[in-house]
């Protein structure tokens, strides 16, 4: 059943950001040609600023539209009216919230990859070909140099790093549905309550967070001059079980209440 609500969500979500994507894409092309191939001067610099300028606000409208249109369909598909049907489904509140959370990631992710391809695509050309390259040699050179520094432990941080990186995704976005969730328990003003639970956790998180940075510091002796790949491992160890223990926080209390608590009234 998990497999069917994540098909259907992806269905339904595509239909409006695929086709932002496409535009970006499509966007990226005629700014490849105009900027890589048309003057540098007069009218036709004007218009070709003019597009690198859309292109600019395009990129950063399809990461906020993207957000901003997962998060509208969390609210309206559990908490407004589509709700009496959502939870009279034969499907556990644990997969609906599963499934939301699943499509919200891989919207996320590709919408990360198609600004990069579209940046990349007005980037390249056969005049900066030797540019490429250069990143290249300048990438394959800091690999080198790390393993030479530190050994390869610092491959082991590298993907302590991304797997940390992916569990602050998780945890901001579960964070949202939480606030959500507790919002939907008042009567009035769901929405406002909503965004003040936001704010008053993400501040006792962000304090917690400098807490046990200091704290860590304090205990493992760390400053400016002092860095191994020993102490960066303890850090982000640590760092990724507190962000499990957060995830499974804020899913457990998000859970619960569409569980026990929901109110659609």
């Amino acid at each position: 059943m998990l497999g069917k609500l994540i098909k259907h969500e992806l269905k339904a979500t595509s239909r409006l950001l695929v086709p932002l994507y496409i535009a970006l894409l499509c966007i990226s092309v005629i700014n490849h040609f105009t900027f890589n191939y048309g003057a540098e001067e007069g009218v036709f610099a004007v218009i070709t600023g003019f597009l690198f300028m859309i292109q600019s606000l395009f990129t950063v409208t399809i990461i906020i539209i993207t957000i901003i249109f997962m998060i509208a369909r969390f609210y309206k598909n559990f908490l407004s009216n589509e709700g009496y049907l959502m939870f009279t489904l034969p499907v556990s509140s644990h997969k609906l919230i599963l499934s939301k959370l699943i499509v919200t990631l891989f919207w996320t992710f590709i919408s990360a990859i198609g600004v990069a391809i579209s940046w990349f695509i007005v980037s390249v050309s056969a005049n900066n070909i030797n540019l490429v390259s250069f990143t290249m040699q300048t990438v394959q050179t800091l690999f080198e140099e790390l393993n030479a520094t530190f050994g390869f432990g610092w491959v082991t941080v590298f993907i302590q790093l991304v797997i940390l990186g992916i569990l602050f995704l998780v945890v901001n976005i579960l964070l949202v549905y939480t606030s959500i969730a507790i919002g939907q328990l008042f009567k009035k003003y769901k929405l406002v309550i909503s965004f003040v639970f936001y704010i008053v956790i993400r501040i006792i998180i962000q304090s917690l967070t400098v807490s046990g940075i200091v704290g860590l510091e304090y205990t493992l002796g760390l400053n400016e001059t002092i860095f191994t790949v020993s102490n960066a491992n303890i850090i982000l160890l640590a760092s990724i079980i507190i962000g499990f223990i957060g995830c499974t926080i804020f899913y457990t209390v998000t859970n619960y209440i569409f569980k026990r608590k929901l109110n659609l009234e």
